[in-house]
């Protein structure tokens, strides 16, 4: 579905930027993807939202508290925020953001899981989602890293209703998880092990689809950035990096192998 109007429970449906220096972000983001701004005003200060031939794809807001992380958040859609966030305390998660309305948008919060990793709530009203994804510069992919498999199964489990199996990496030694919300592809859940970095906090990535990941690595770097982690392919999936842009938010990029033909 690259231009959705509407999002199953269960499934990532927004993205956004908390940075300080918008004007910074616009510079890097629209430099990299291509993308387009508006700027609207809200209680909490301006916030941009990003399109990608005429659809909206992110958004970009800056912090509201000292203590608020320099990151992208991943948003879930849910039918009830308020309930959903109450039975996440229950699992052992944490409400780090009580569910608020961000006006005629829709109503949010925030929530960490018991592994630590933090992702938002979103039940829409006015805005469901992006507009766009899995195509230049729109989401494509979101993806758990963490260090307890069964933990975190069971929490999404619980909280979302997902159904998660666990297979092989094509042409790898690797295992990877799959979530499903109903009969639609939610997430990937990938297990640092001994090979990651110990401080390595759990967290949720997000991946922007692009045509050429080499290409769009070496603009990462000429627009100021950080590539994190070099372009590499798996077979059959695609070829990705992990970047980070000037402010220091880290998120993917990923050309998406072909599908096979039928």
């Amino acid at each position: 579905m690259p231009e959705p109007t509407s999002y199953d429970p269960g499934t990532f449906c927004w993205a956004d930027l908390v940075v300080p220096d918008l004007d910074a972000a616009r510079t890097f983001y629209g430099g990299l993807y291509g993308w387009e701004f508006q700027t609207e005003a809200t209680p909490g200060g301006e916030y941009v939202m990003a399109f990608k031939n005429g659809k909206v794809v992110a958004g970009i807001g800056q912090p509201v508290s000292d203590d608020e992380s320099i990151a992208w958040n991943t948003y879930v859609r849910v039918d009830d925020v308020d309930a959903t966030a109450a039975t996440a305390a229950d699992l052992g998660g944490a409400v780090v953001v009580d569910p608020t309305d961000a006006m005629e948008a829709g109503r949010l919060a925030f929530i960490a899981a018991p592994g630590g990793e933090t992702f938002g709530l979103w039940q829409p009203k006015n805005h469901s989602g992006a507009g766009l994804v899995g195509e230049h510069g729109s989401v494509v992919w979101n993806e758990l890293m963490t260090r307890d498999l069964p933990k975190t199964v069971d929490f999404y489990s619980g909280l979302l209703g997902w159904t998660v199996r666990t297979g092989p990496v094509p042409g790898t030694d690797m295992e990877y998880s799959v979530a499903n919300a109903g009969d639609t592809m939610a997430a990937g859940i990938a297990t640092m092990d001994d090979n990651s970095p110990p401080d390595m906090a759990p967290h949720w990535l997000i991946y922007f689809e692009v045509d050429d990941c080499e290409a769009s690595a070496a603009a990462v770097k000429d627009l100021g950035g950080t590539v994190l982690v070099p372009p590499m392919s798996v077979p059959d999936i695609g070829t990705f990096a992990t970047i980070q842009d000037p402010g220091g938010a880290v998120s993917a990029i990923m050309t998406s192998a072909p599908m096979p033909s039928s």
